[in-house]
């Protein structure tokens, strides 16, 4: 059953990024409507889901989001947002407080130059660090989720102290992948020599019990530090393949469903929500066949032929498919022995 569901309620947004995935600005012409969205709520209570998080474009843009997140948190569900913050006031407060959400995620790529470079805005930390103060008085938990270029992945260490000064409970490290606006800035993609880096640096700051901070399901895989990257804080746990499909969905603002939505390309809609049911789409035969159907043979290049294959399966499918054309070629993994390659 789709345990987690990423959510694009829409496409519109109030900022430039230069790293974003979705290439977000103007929404969807058919993007769907509260009472869409609504019944979309209830099919995945019904199915099971237990952990949604909102995104954009902006949440914020998208009026009514708090009905739809308030549905599913009255229906037992953890529900979350993403936001980049830049216009949060007591509207949107009163809004995160009516949605009885279990933490506010912002995003935050660096410093203040690197992150005001990134968002294509000069004020946009400032913006947060008041974000970050107004969820705070509220009592309200705070997530950040960075992602990582090959221009902000140095300010890591005085990001780490910053976000313990303001209580940020969960910090998210993910890498900014090649599609939407990124893949038109290939330049800038993380070059994959610095994820043994990155994985060091997770492990440490996990070990100070500070603060929650996790590996995003890009980075790894299997080098010394893969024990320490994921799972609960005071757990060990590893990396066990793409859930995409198998216990994650993606639902994008038009009702397209994938498996994933960091697999933004048409190539992976698996259905419509206007056209069947949302159990039609999750339950139909052939769907997800990526995941659903893997078989050892379909790694292709480095990955081909590795003897974490079967537990590893290529690692996070949309760094796969952006980074090297195939769905089962992974160019970020640092397991031992295996040399990262340019991408």
């Amino acid at each position: 059953m789709p345990v987690a569901c990423v959510w694009e309620l829409t496409l519109k947004c109030n900022m430039r990024c230069i790293h974003c995935g979705s290439t977000a600005g103007r929404p969807r012409d058919n993007e769907l409507s509260i009472d869409e969205c609504l019944k979309v709520a209830d099919d995945l209570l019904e199915m099971g889901s237990r952990q949604i998080t909102f995104i954009g474009g902006e949440i914020f843009l998208y009026p009514g989001w708090e009905k739809i997140a308030r549905r599913l948190s009255d229906g037992g569900a953890q529900v979350n947002i993403i936001t980049n913050a830049y216009h949060l006031g007591k509207d949107q407060m009163d809004q995160i407080n009516y949605a009885h959400l279990c933490n506010v995620g912002i995003s935050l790529d660096g410093m203040e130059e690197k992150h005001n470079y990134i968002r294509n805005s000069p004020d946009s930390f400032k913006r947060v660090l008041k974000a970050f103060r107004m969820l705070r008085e509220e009592k309200i938990p705070i997530g950040v989720v960075t992602s990582l270029l090959n221009i902000n992945y140095m300010d890591l260490e005085r990001m780490y102290s910053l976000l313990v000064e303001n209580g940020i409970s969960v910090w998210q490290i993910q890498l900014a992948t090649a599609m939407g606006k990124m893949g038109e800035n290939r330049d800038l993609i993380l070059d994959p020599a610095r994820i043994p880096q990155i994985t060091s640096f997770i492990r440490r700051m996990r070990g100070r019990q500070e603060m929650n901070v996790y590996a995003g399901d890009d980075i790894g895989y299997y080098d010394e530090n893969e024990m320490y990257l994921r799972g609960r804080p005071g757990t060990i746990a590893v990396w066990r393949g793409c859930q995409a499909g198998l216990k994650a969905l993606g639902i994008d603002s038009a009702g397209n469903v994938k498996g994933c939505e960091s697999l933004y390309s048409d190539e992976f809609i698996e259905g419509n929500l206007r056209q069947e049911s949302l159990k039609e789409i999750w339950c139909k035969e052939g769907n997800f066949a990526y995941n659903r159907n893997f078989d050892l043979n379909q790694l292709v290049g480095r990955c081909a032929g590795c003897d974490k294959g079967q537990l590893c399966r290529g690692g996070c499918r949309g760094s796969c498919y952006f980074t090297t054309g195939s769905s089962f070629e992974n160019p970020y993994c640092c397991y031992p022995g295996r040399k990262a390659v340019p991408v």
